[in-house]
């Protein structure tokens, strides 16, 4: 943190004492950070590590964003991209997709509004679609990619979410 402290107070040149050196940036050189908390620290345990910054620290950054999940459509395309080109494509239809990263939206709305403490990454939505072409079995995949990461007594709504994107029953 100290070394990144000095970056953003000075012109971007880094002196290393220690080698008698100076380190001159490229004209190009940026620094980005994230930050899950906003610098706010995590009590929910989501972000194990995390902690409160001070104002002090949060002044330094110039520019302070939000970046959002994928749109629908956006997330869909990746997620089929990421898919393997083999004799086996076509376990996972863009239909299957579209409902998967539906249900992700679900997982996503329903960490928001604190009924559920997982939600699906888009990651998550690629390994399960994997794991579909894998095993030839939606249900099995959505069991071992996502649903037994969650807790059991939020496995139901988890069930409801599945249901209703894919009109089939899981537990």
């Amino acid at each position: 943190m100290f070394v990144i402290q000095r970056i953003l107070e000075s012109d971007g040149r880094l002196t290393l004492l220690d080698q008698n050196q100076v380190i001159r940036p490229h004209p190009a050189f940026r620094l980005f950070a994230t930050a899950n908390t906003i610098g706010l620290g995590d009590t929910t345990g989501l972000y194990h590590g995390t902690h409160q910054l001070n104002q002090g620290q949060l002044d330094r950054w110039n520019i302070v964003t939000v970046l959002n999940y994928l749109s629908h459509e956006d997330e869909v395309k990746i997620v089929m991209a990421k898919l393997p080109e083999s004799d086996i494509k076509g376990q996972v239809s863009e239909a299957d997709v579209n409902a998967m990263v539906r249900l992700a939206a679900m997982t996503r709305e329903g960490f928001k509004n604190g009924d559920l403490s997982t939600l699906m990454s888009p990651r998550t939505v690629i390994s399960w679609a994997e794991n579909t072409e894998i095993f030839h079995d939606r249900e099995m995949s959505f069991r071992l990619s996502f649903m037994n990461k969650c807790d059991e007594l939020e496995r139901p709504i988890l069930a409801e979410y599945y249901q209703r994107c894919f009109g089939v029953e899981i537990l």
